[in-house]
C-alpha cells in the first residue's frame, strides 16, 4: 500500500468513515481484504484531499468539536469539493480553547470554547454550517470570477 492508500485510510478512520464489506454468506471480509477494496477505490491522489477535513486539535474538548463539526457537516450535506479543511485548536489557559478552521490557509471560522461550557455539540453544529454556507459561496464567486476577468480571454497565447 502506498503513501496516499494510506493516508486516505488514516483519515476514514479518524473521521469514521470505514466501510464494512460482506460477502454473499453475510460474513465480513478480513482487514486486508476491505484495505485492498477502499485502496482500488482510490483512482489519484487528487481523489484523496477532496473532502478531508484534518484535525489538529490538542485536548478532549477539541477532539469532541471535531466529531461533532464532522457529524454535523454530513448530516446537513456540506460539500465534500472543497480541497480540505483543517481544524486547529489552541488551548488557552485563560479562555479555554480557540478553535479555528481553516481552508487554503485561510481562516473561514473561529470560535472560543470554554472548559465551563457545556455546549460544544451546538458549537460544532453552529460551526458546520456556518463553514458549509461560506464554501458555497466561495464555489459560486469562482463559477462567476470567469465573468469577471477583464480580459475574458484566459485561453489565448
Amino acid at each position: 500500500m502506498n503513501l496516499w492508500q494510506r493516508l486516505c485510510l488514516i483519515s476514514m478512520l479518524l473521521t469514521g468513515h470505514f466501510m464494512v464489506m460482506a460477502n454473499t454468506e453475510n460474513n465480513v471480509l478480513s482487514n486486508k481484504q476491505q484495505q485492498n477494496e477502499q485502496a482500488k477505490i482510490i483512482e489519484t491522489p487528487a481523489d484523496l484531499d477532496e473532502g478531508l477535513i484534518l484535525n489538529r486539535s490538542m485536548t478532549r474538548f477539541g477532539h469532541r468539536f471535531y466529531r461533532e463539526f464532522v457529524i454535523d457537516y454530513q448530516d446537513i450535506g456540506g460539500t465534500v469539493s472543497h480541497g480540505g479543511l483543517t481544524i486547529i485548536e489552541k488551548a488557552t489557559a485563560r479562555s479555554g480553547s480557540v478553535i479555528t478552521i481553516t481552508h487554503n490557509r485561510k481562516v473561514i471560522f473561529k470560535t472560543i470554547i470554554s472548559p465551563a461550557n457545556n455546549n460544544i455539540d451546538e458549537h460544532a453544529e453552529i460551526a458546520a454550517r456556518k463553514v458549509a454556507q461560506i464554501l458555497k459561496q466561495q464555489q459560486q464567486q469562482a463559477g462567476w470570477g470567469q465573468w469577471l476577468d477583464p480580459d475574458l480571454a484566459s485561453d489565448e497565447f
